[in-house]
């Protein structure tokens, strides 16, 4: 699976790659899916997209790309799986298409 993020970046493989990029690249995915997310954020006029825990998740985030791209690769993997399925859903509440989980 290939993650395609704005402006036509996109992210490696998440099965086969998240382990295998160094800890420079790792701080470079994290910046583009912070990016991205406060795109999709300022994008939004109102809703859950402009929640102020949201705009802290963001921002934590954001501050700890040191950090975050610094650990194990099983707790980086979790991250990123985490933060792309954030990103799908944010996407999908601002498109209308959106899904609740199973």
């Amino acid at each position: 699976m290939t993650a395609t993020i704005g402006r036509g970046r996109s992210f490696p493989s998440i099965a086969a790659d998240l382990r295998d990029l160094t800890f420079a690249d790792r701080q470079i995915v994290l910046h583009q899916i912070v990016d991205e997310l406060q795109e999709i954020c300022e994008g939004a006029r109102s809703g859950v997209l402009l929640h102020p825990v949201l705009e802290f998740l963001l921002r934590t985030v954001g501050t700890s790309i040191g950090p975050i791209a610094g650990a194990d690769d099983e707790c980086w993997e979790g991250i990123m799986k985490e933060l792309l399925r954030l990103r799908a859903t944010m996407l999908g509440l601002k498109t209308g298409t959106a899904r609740a989980p199973h």
